[in-house]
């Protein structure tokens, strides 16, 4: 999107943004000066940056949001707003919301260089392995699916596993 397009821009030319930057530009018309910009990356292109990326910063699209947490990254997330007629509607901005405890949610443009700032200083804090959130998921998961598939437990009208 164009608004998003032109602050990266910005703030490459104050030197808030000064490391190396990959910017997947989609259909935006502006391209920020002193990134590598492609109109569209292939997926496995895009999960690379992700994963090498100090900080990510996307779209309110849930597959970019869920892409970069996988990662381990706190996303900044900038929806599009139908207002600049970036989407037909603001579900984008509805879903940022929603997960705001684990996104940075920027709806103002002009917030975008203290929400880079604060996902730097959250990547270069302590935090546990990136694989801990997995692994309790995977727990948490294996023992719902036991629970449901045990003769007589779960909840009433859950399908059983034959048997």
């Amino acid at each position: 999107m164009d608004r998003l397009m032109a602050e990266v821009d910005r703030l490459v030319e104050v030197g808030e943004l000064r490391d190396e930057l990959v910017v997947q530009a989609g259909y935006s018309e502006l391209r920020p000066r002193g990134a590598r910009v492609e109109a569209m990356m292939p997926f496995d292109e895009v999960q690379e940056a992700m994963r090498r990326a100090e900080v990510v910063i996307t779209h309110g699209g849930p597959a970019s949001i869920m892409q970069a947490l996988s990662f381990g990254k706190t996303p900044v997330v900038v929806p599009r707003q139908a207002r600049f007629g970036e989407h037909v509607d603001d579900h984008q901005v509805r879903f940022a919301r929603r997960i705001a405890d684990r996104v940075l949610v920027v709806t103002d443009i002009a917030e975008l260089g203290p929400a880079v700032a604060r996902a730097r200083a959250l990547a270069a804090a302590p935090h546990e392995a990136s694989d801990a959130p997995a692994a309790r998921f995977a727990g948490r998961f294996d023992a719902l699916c036991e629970e449901l598939l045990r003769e007589g437990g779960g909840p009433r009208g859950v399908l059983r596993w034959p048997r």
